[in-house]
């Protein structure tokens, strides 16, 4: 079964599937009602079909059906490679529609929010009005970068990094009650000028496994002291640097960032430097000798993506960190999801107990802004914040403020 209206320039377009015709009926009058496009399915397979040929903007998924399951929907849409926003439709608690939400990311779908049953116009037309999603890009370069062997990697890694094309962009960090402007993290972009930018998930991990990500580090580090040099001279501000847990086997990263910091006339308690955790530790004993040496030097050092990972309770009581960063996987339903706030309170309570400064990054609206700070953490960043910016647009954004 299949219904179809059009209407003049609609807004969009909203492809349905549910087994309750009634329901889906309704479903459907309601969204023409708010200006789009609508049509109705019962059958998961007519549905990808539709999906296909018509190229929705939005999707509805029904969770509960009879012959199918919304959640083997979710497949064939990510199967399909389908860019349509993604609502789910359910009468289903709460914890079953986190569930379903993380299937749906899962998937890389783009996941735009949850349609409860019983619904009213209003509600499909609230829902419509935030189902704003930006399509997936496919990563052009990621092909070319597979191409190269691993000579050809090392040359085109130490020639971004000699000539510039490592670039570096930074994203501001607040604090959670006031918004008050503390510092910056510090990212590595690589713009190649053959095959255009490659992202950090590609070309980290690969620097990582090839012992080359201290080519990564230093080019950061000397790059964004460079520009903070002068902001440290008039602020209390920290920049925050990346550095990999595999660096931590090497015993030279002290002295490296040490010259670095002394060149450009920074202090090493302005930077902070964050262990990610793409790769594991190695040998615990050579780490900790190398961040407590650190630590001694002066530098700040934070646990990022903590919850994840190779992060645990033993590194975080062993290791002699300052900050603790919780994961965006945790942020991002502050506010929608009671045991997101669980698990964020209880890694703050954490936090707390071992005397850490706390950063939640990934805050993404202001209900989480606020759900954190009544939560009590210290810090925050993330695109409701301020994106990650080049030097030059960070200037005007801090204008701004």
């Amino acid at each position: 079964m299949t219904e179809t209206a059009g209407e003049t320039q609609p807004l969009g377009r909203v492809l349905i599937i549910d087994d309750d015709h009634m329901v889906g009926r309704m479903l459907a009058s309601h969204i023409r009602a708010s200006g789009y496009e609508a049509k109705l399915t019962d059958d998961a397979d007519e549905f990808i079909a539709l999906a296909k040929e018509w190229q929705p903007t939005h999707v509805f998924v029904d969770l509960v059906m009879g012959t199918t399951d919304g959640l083997a929907v979710l497949g064939l849409l990510a199967e399909a490679g389908i860019e349509a926003a993604v609502v789910i439709q359910s009468g289903m608690g709460g914890r079953v529609l986190d569930a379903a939400r993380q299937v749906a990311q899962a998937n890389g779908l783009p996941y735009a929010g949850v349609l409860n049953k019983p619904f009213t116009r209003s509600d499909v037309a609230a829902v419509l009005a935030k189902a704003v999603v930006t399509p997936r890009k496919a990563e052009p370069t990621q092909d070319a970068l597979h191409e190269w062997d691993a000579a050809r990697f090392e040359e085109e890694l130490r020639s971004a990094a000699s000539s510039g094309s490592l670039t570096v962009v930074y994203q501001p960090k607040v604090t959670c009650h006031e918004q008050r402007l503390v510092g910056f993290e510090a990212l590595a972009r690589w713009e190649h000028p053959d095959v255009g930018l490659i992202s950090p998930v590609l070309f980290v991990p690969r620097a990582e496994s090839a012992g080359l990500v201290h080519v990564i580090t230093d080019a950061v580090a000397r790059a964004a002291l460079a520009w903070f040099a002068g902001r440290a001279e008039s602020t209390r501000e920290r920049l925050s640097i990346n550095v990999s847990a595999s660096e931590l086997a090497t015993t030279d990263l002290h002295g490296r960032l040490h010259r670095v910091c002394a060149e450009f006339g920074v202090a090493n308690e302005r930077v902070v430097l964050e262990v990610t955790e793409t790769s594991a530790m190695g040998d615990a004993n050579v780490s900790l000798e190398v961040l407590t040496r650190l630590r001694l030097d002066g530098f700040h050092l934070s646990i990022d993506d903590f919850g994840t990972g190779y992060s645990s309770m033993t590194q975080l009581a062993s290791m002699p960190f300052t900050e603790v960063k919780v994961d965006r996987s945790f942020v991002q339903n502050l506010g929608k999801s009671l045991p997101a706030e669980v698990m964020v309170r209880s890694m703050l309570q954490l936090s707390r107990g071992l005397g850490l400064e706390c950063t939640a990054e990934g805050v993404e609206s202001s209900l989480a802004l606020e759900v954190l700070s009544r939560l009590g953490c210290d810090f925050a960043q993330g695109y409701h914040i301020g994106k990650p910016m080049r030097a030059e647009d960070l200037e005007a954004w801090l204008a701004a403020r």
